[in-house]
């Protein structure tokens, strides 16, 4: 009985530091990825969502910006402990680039998007956004800045539907 042990607790071990299989996400037939696998992408309708937010957000084309959020969508910016709804966000955002110069230059943002299979439904057809931009700006007066932003964002149905973003507000 002892030769038997030794064995059993070594494939025990050896089994129990092994690495899981990769879960991959399954394709559509239309090309995006299903909901009922987890995935992670670099690319697709969402990452083009996200990018076409943070170019309007970077060009001050609030219009386009708005365009990428539900009508109900909500945000949450730093320690916000209510949500704000994205069009009343926005109308922060347009006070706030009176007193930028020009532009805001969003660089090369990183963006992935996070398929997570859930069966709540709270959850459902939730696709999850994550960008990490330094933004680079001039403030009227002042020297120019930089400011490192993460953003998660909720996607469903091709809109974004919530987002929480924290950056230095210094």
């Amino acid at each position: 009985m002892k030769k038997l042990f030794m064995p059993f607790i070594m494939a025990t071990a050896l089994f129990a530091c092994s690495a899981p299989a990769e879960n991959k996400g399954e394709t559509t037939a239309s090309g995006t990825a299903s909901t009922s696998a987890s995935s992670v992408v670099k690319d697709g309708p969402e990452v083009d969502l996200m990018k076409k937010a943070i170019t309007a957000y970077a060009s001050g084309d609030w219009a386009t910006m708005a365009s990428c959020f539900s009508d109900t969508a909500v945000s949450y910016h730093n320690n916000d402990t209510v949500a704000m709804k994205m069009k009343d966000r926005i109308e922060i955002f347009k006070k706030q680039r009176e007193n930028i110069e020009g532009a805001v230059d969003a660089g090369t943002p990183n963006f992935e998007v996070v398929t997570v299979d859930t069966k709540d439904p709270k959850y459902e057809g939730i696709k999850w956004g994550h960008a990490w931009v330094t933004f680079k700006f001039k403030p009227k007066g002042g020297a120019p800045k930089s400011s490192l932003t993460f953003a998660s964002l909720a996607i469903k149905d091709g809109k974004i539907i919530w987002e929480q973003v924290i950056y230095d507000s210094k």
